[in-house]
């Protein structure tokens, strides 16, 4: 696989000095994920049919899914059983740490994003790292997040690489 650089994908986006650290294997997510009491995945409209694929495979190993914008329509033509929230009051109820969580067990401690549009994502991530301490914003998506905890590198020319890093986490699971 190339080697990626820690760089936001829209140049724009530079949060200060606490960046994402970069992710050139899926093996520390899938740690992360094992770990949690409680993860979540946000599916946001920008996913192919081969990231929908990983999709269920995520679901399948017991991570709850929630759609954002239009990707609730194509999960469910895919038949995977996805709860839906816009992504922004997501965000919000995220930042309560008393909020009960889509299932009523609790926020999650774990959030992995993937498929948002880059600069509502951004946005998201940096709510969570700068008012949520009780989560860690793990991003999956083909662009390096600098406001996440961990971040893949810039794969958005490669997606045979990016989905080998989502198949890789999915069999550490």
């Amino acid at each position: 696989m190339p080697k990626t650089i820690e760089q936001p994908f829209d140049a724009a986006n530079i949060p200060g000095p606490k960046m994402a650290m970069l992710l050139e294997k899926g093996k520390p997510v899938a740690m992360a994920v094992k770990k949690a009491k409680h993860p979540l995945l946000i599916v946001g409209p920008d996913i192919t049919p081969a990231m929908i694929e990983r999709v269920r495979k995520f679901a399948e190993k017991g991570v709850t899914v929630v759609a954002t914008g239009n990707a609730i329509g194509k999960l469910a033509q895919a038949g995977i059983n996805a709860k839906y929230a816009v992504l922004h009051e997501l965000a919000q109820f995220l930042l309560d740490p008393n909020w009960k969580g889509f299932d009523g067990k609790g926020n999650y401690d774990v959030v992995l994003m993937m498929g948002t549009i880059y600069y509502h994502g951004s946005q998201m991530l940096a709510a969570i790292k700068n008012f949520a301490p009780h989560i860690r914003a793990i991003s999956i998506d083909r662009y390096y997040h600098p406001n996440a905890a961990m971040s893949f590198g810039n794969l958005w020319r490669k997606e045979e690489d990016y989905l080998a890093l989502l198949d890789e986490i999915v069999s550490e699971l």
